[in-house]
């Protein structure tokens, strides 16, 4: 079985050995355990083809991605169901074939009496990657978005900052300060809101990313709830990049102060 289905722990991903670690007991695959609230130890009624129904320790739980099994040993089978284990179904591994020799093979197969279906692991791997290209588009927009907003909020308030502080700021231009100390006393307070928002959004987004994530998985897939670390760095770079623009904005409408006028507006 090993050829065709290499059975892992979730946590530590180490190889799990039937005969050996489940003698008295049965493997299941990690969704499974989190959809029926099991664990390892627990015991957990399965039924068959037959609707009978029988009692089975869970002794180890395997990752996986795709589907719910239940695997156990020819040996545990046997004792279970007092009958001698009989193959039902072939797991069959082709060698690096090409997608018109699966489909051409699988006709040839179908058409045998000996067989009731063929399924091809390549084919729901296909269906699975045009799924995940398909939600790329949504993420790009969702970050598109996500950027937009960052710049739109921090224009806002930059806006915001120098209208409210034009007296002040002509004040200061009008003592003598260059145009680029003016720029570096209004920015600095921009830089640092954009660092806190930075630090504040990486940790609330690494407990967001799991909720969607956990949101989005249907029963029968579980999605790697794993956040690249240049997903980090990216995330970092656009903010900072938008934040750029914003102070670059700011500068420009910083120069256009009339320091006459706002000195003589009414606050």
């Amino acid at each position: 079985m090993k050829k065709v289905i290499n059975l892992k722990t979730l946590k530590t991903e180490d190889e799990i050995n039937l005969d050996e670690e489940c003698k008295d007991g049965v493997v299941i695959t990690d969704k499974l355990a989190e959809l029926i609230g099991a664990k390892e130890g627990d015991t957990i009624t399965i039924k068959d083809t037959n609707d009978i129904e029988k009692e089975v320790k869970v002794s180890k739980i395997a990752e996986n991605y795709i589907s719910h099994y239940v695997y156990m040993s020819k040996e545990y089978y046997e004792n279970l169901y007092g009958e001698e284990y009989s193959t039902n179904v072939l797991l069959l591994k082709d060698n690096n074939l090409s997608e018109e020799q699966e489909e051409e093979i699988s006709k040839e197969l179908v058409n045998k009496n000996e067989v009731s279906t063929v399924s091809l692991t390549s084919s729901i791997m296909r269906t699975l990657d045009d799924t995940m290209n398909s939600l790329n588009y949504v993420v790009v927009i969702l970050i598109i978005s996500a950027g937009l907003l960052a710049f739109v909020v921090l224009y806002n308030l930059s806006n915001v900052n120098i209208s409210e502080r034009i007296r002040e700021l002509a004040t200061i231009k009008v003592l003598g300060f260059y145009d680029k100390e003016v720029y570096k006393y209004v920015s600095r307070e921009t830089t640092i809101l954009t660092a806190i928002g930075i630090l504040f959004g990486l940790v609330g987004g690494y407990f967001l990313n799991f909720y969607i994530i956990g949101t989005c998985e249907i029963d029968m897939l579980r999605f790697v709830k794993i956040i690249d670390p240049l997903s980090y760095l990216y995330s970092i770079l656009i903010t900072v990049f938008f934040t750029i623009i914003v102070n670059i904005v700011t500068y420009f409408a910083l120069k256009k102060i009339d320091m006459i006028g706002s000195l003589k507006s009414v606050e």
